[in-house]
């Protein structure tokens, strides 16, 4: 009968211990990558809701689109790779840059997180109007040409904004705080530069990698 008993203060402390440490894994992640996470979530989001909003937007809004995001498949088609390449990267560019300018400023933040869910929502467009408007042509135009630079980018983009959400949070609390911070603002701002250089990099290759798809295989598809 002791054993018994044993036996079963043996296995709920075994699983208070499993849960404790599941619980304390758990929290080291979200420590550690929350903020990340949380740009994942807004891109997914913003995926999301771009996609059900690509049921009622007409020509007019999706040719506006178009200098952020692939909405004139026409228009991109009659460009040479130099300028496909121009178009990709200078779209990209501009979420890269706002993102850094953001980071610069103690009141970035909100901003910053509406300019990823906005990156998020025009790629939910762009994929959600190229199913509607082609079917299953459109889904394979999507995922041939269109993701491998996309999935590039927005990896390039959450790794970007995490660092200057974390810089942007730093110069808030600087500015409002009666203490000096940790860490010199200086060095700070050196190694948002730094990760700035490392997105254009991911940038240009998505770019790059973009452009070489579409100049392959977008001839192959008929809208």
């Amino acid at each position: 009968m002791k054993g018994i008993v044993f036996s079963f203060k043996k296995s709920d402390v075994q699983a208070n211990s499993i849960r404790g440490f599941r619980l304390s894994e758990v929290r080291y992640f979200f420590k550690r990558y929350g903020i990340r996470v949380m740009f994942v979530g807004l891109i997914l989001i913003g995926l999301a809701a771009g996609s059900v909003y690509a049921r009622n937007a007409d020509s007019q809004m999706l040719s506006s689109l178009d200098f952020l995001f692939t909405t004139n498949l026409e228009a991109r088609m009659a460009h040479n790779f130099a300028g496909t390449f121009c178009a990709c990267f200078t779209s990209d560019f501009i979420f890269v840059f706002s993102i850094y300018l953001l980071g610069l400023a103690p009141w970035g933040i909100p901003i910053m997180l509406l300019a990823v869910l906005f990156k998020g929502f025009g790629t939910g467009i762009t994929a959600g109007y190229l199913f509607i408007a082609n079917s299953l042509a459109g889904v394979g135009f999507y995922l041939l040409v269109l993701l491998p630079g996309t999935f590039l980018f927005c990896i390039a983009l959450v790794l970007f904004s995490t660092s200057a959400f974390e810089f942007s949070k730093e110069l808030f609390f600087a500015t409002v705080g009666k203490n000096l911070p940790k860490h010199p603002l200086r060095r700070g701002f050196a190694n948002l530069s730094s990760r700035l250089l490392s997105a254009l990099i991911m940038t240009f290759c998505a770019s790059l990698l973009d452009t070489a798809l579409w100049t392959l295989f977008a001839g192959s598809f008929n809208f």
